[in-house]
């Protein structure tokens, strides 16, 4: 059974000291992995939660530098906001530079006001989303020609490659972000709008898909009685984490 943790990257308390500390204990007490979660720029609704956020793969790599063994991923980057050249590229970076596997969780994004401050449609959010999906799947597989609605490369060459190739797990809970698992990604990472009820349905329809949530510890068990495999599980404090871990 593989256990994340969410990395406190992002809210009014989070601090390089915060982070280090939090990460340490994971560390210490076996967890699998660490996971960051991304925001760049929001308006007044998601300013509680999201004004304050560390970068998500900057982050990750600074943690690569002074821990051993903790997998690393993010939940999740909101992928229309990135470019996908760049994106495949930083990605496989921090998973050679830190010789940990790199799991790549993506989402659409809900937030219309980030969208608008960074230039970006928010509209068709989703076709890009997919499309990046399958053009950065394409460069890590060392392909040199591909053909997009949105993005198009031929003669081109984009190296190292990974190996392995990252996984990528798809956020969201919407029909299409269910579709868009199923399809492109490699499992579904619901969160934000999922509850277990949701999850066992969609677990029941589609049995081969995998399913690994972004959910607290109470409701971890019932998660993974749902049909979940694994989980990450986010923690409002080393204490709470130490008590998770103890119980298993």
């Amino acid at each position: 059974m593989h256990f994340g943790v969410i990395v406190p990257n992002y809210g009014g308390g989070s601090s390089p000291e915060r982070i280090r500390r939090f990460v340490e204990a994971a560390e210490e007490l076996g967890f699998d992995s660490g996971w960051t979660t991304e925001h760049i720029v929001v308006g007044p609704e998601a300013v509680d939660s999201y004004g304050r956020v560390y970068d998500s793969l900057v982050t990750l790599g600074w943690i690569a530098g002074w821990t051993q063994r903790m997998a690393l991923g993010t939940s999740i980057v909101i992928l229309p906001l990135h470019n996908p050249f760049l994106l495949a590229k930083q990605v496989t970076t921090l998973q050679a530079l830190s010789g940990r596997r790199v799991t790549l969780g993506i989402g659409v994004g809900w937030h219309r006001d980030e969208f608008e401050f960074m230039g970006v449609e928010f509209d068709g959010r989703g076709r890009r989303a997919n499309e990046s999906i399958e053009l950065m799947r394409a460069l890590w597989r060392g392909e040199h020609a591909f053909e997009g609605r949105y993005w198009s490369f031929h003669d081109a060459t984009s190296a190292p490659l990974p190996d392995p190739q990252p996984e990528i797990w798809i956020g969201g809970s919407s029909p299409q972000a269910i579709r868009r698992a199923r399809e492109l990604g490699d499992a579904w990472h619901p969160s934000r709008g999922s509850n277990v009820d949701h999850v066992r349905q969609i677990k029941e329809q589609y049995s081969d898909l995998r399913v690994i949530p972004r959910t607290t510890p109470e409701n971890v068990d019932a998660m993974l009685e749902a049909g979940a495999e694994s989980a990450v599980v986010s923690f409002t404090d080393e204490n709470a984490m130490r008590d998770f871990a103890r119980s298993r």
